[in-house]
Parts: structure tokens; C-alpha cells; sequence
């Protein structure tokens, strides 16, 4: 059987573009393999991103860094409300 390539493309920002592939033979288990590798590596392409844009102060669009307001904010209370029985039920 021949060995074929399950391939990914992460595109940054700025339009550069990084391959990443990863080899498998032509049955369902390689495949399968395979792709749960690809999820891997691009997993850890894109946590390793993140750290590095959370390192340069830098957020997404429409995004706020919730870094700084988490240290200023009380956590809410839940509304306060009288408990009161369960409203009766007529038979009809």
C-alpha cells in the first residue's frame, strides 16, 4: 500500500501560511492515527501562538484582555429573593 499525507494549514495574521503534514498508510486505522496526530501538532502550534500573542499584549479583534479586570472585579452575588412555597396546582 502506498503511503499518503493528511496535511493542515494554519495561516497567521500577517497571510504567512505553515504546513503541516503528517504521513499515512491507505487504510482507515492509519488514517485515523494520523489525523489524531495532525490534531496534536496543530494543537500545540496554536497554544504555543497564544502564549506568544498573550506574551506581546496582543488580542483578536473585538477581544479585551481579561487579565487586568479580573483583580479588580468582586465576584456577583446571586439576586436576593424571598423563598416562598410552590404555587398550588388547581385540578381541572
Amino acid at each position: 500500500m502506498a503511503a499518503v499525507a493528511v496535511t493542515a494549514e494554519l495561516v497567521y495574521r500577517d497571510g504567512q501560511k505553515e504546513k503541516v503534514s503528517v504521513k499515512v498508510e491507505n487504510n482507515l486505522s492509519s488514517l485515523i492515527s494520523g489525523i489524531n496526530e495532525l490534531n496534536s501538532n496543530v494543537s500545540r502550534l496554536l497554544s504555543e501562538l497564544v502564549d506568544q500573542e498573550k506574551a506581546h499584549g496582543v488580542c483578536a479583534e473585538g477581544e479585551e484582555d481579561e487579565s487586568d479586570d479580573e483583580d479588580d472585579e468582586e465576584p456577583e452575588e446571586p439576586p436576593k429573593s424571598e423563598e416562598q412555597p410552590p404555587a398550588k396546582r388547581s385540578k381541572i
